[in-house]
């Protein structure tokens, strides 16, 4: 998927979340931090492609930014600073949620064909859109720097999974030992 894509679909997926939660749980998410967590998972979404500003090093889609090693490094680069020097909110466990989740998203988005932006696909012509990705599934997504071919997709779909299991674990562990 292109750039837009990512942050399109993340937005309207944490925006679908946030009316969940907001539903289900009104008192959890404080609706005056919305604006920040929309920022949070925009940023979340299109983290793992910042890889094309490396590109001669790391090549597009490393197996370092699309997988759990860069997200948890920037989460332990900016918050462990935070709790250590005192500066810790209980605001913070949403932000790092909020972010890797932005991050698994865009690994999960990441298994949509990359050939062209799906949304320009889908505004063009819809059915042929649904055809083309239809079509793109039985294909690996392609081009994740040293990973074959055949275990792309797996790749992609288990960080994804680790990440959201991993966003959630640190959301109950800041939320139990750290309020």
């Amino acid at each position: 998927m292109y750039g837009w894509d990512h942050v399109l679909l993340t937005t309207v997926g944490f925006i679908a979340s946030w009316i969940v939660l907001q539903f289900f749980f009104p008192t959890l998410l404080p609706a005056a931090f919305s604006f920040w967590f929309l920022l949070v998972v925009w940023v979340g979404g299109i983290f793992p492609d910042f890889d094309l500003h490396w590109k001669p090093l790391l090549g597009h889609r490393s197996v370092v930014t699309h997988s759990i090693l860069a997200p948890l490094f920037i989460v332990g680069l900016f918050f462990a600073p935070i709790y250590f020097f005192g500066w810790w909110v209980p605001i913070d466990r949403f932000f790092i949620t909020v972010f890797l989740l932005g991050c698994a998203g865009h690994l999960l988005l990441d298994l949509a064909p990359s050939s062209t932006s799906v949304l320009n696909r889908f505004l063009k012509n819809p059915l042929e859109a649904i055809v083309y990705i239809e079509k793109s599934q039985k294909a690996p997504p392609g081009n994740i720097t040293y990973i074959p071919k055949k275990y792309e997709r797996g790749w992609l779909i288990g960080n994804a999974i680790t990440l959201i299991v991993i966003a959630f674990v640190l959301y109950w562990v800041f939320l139990t030992f750290f309020p």
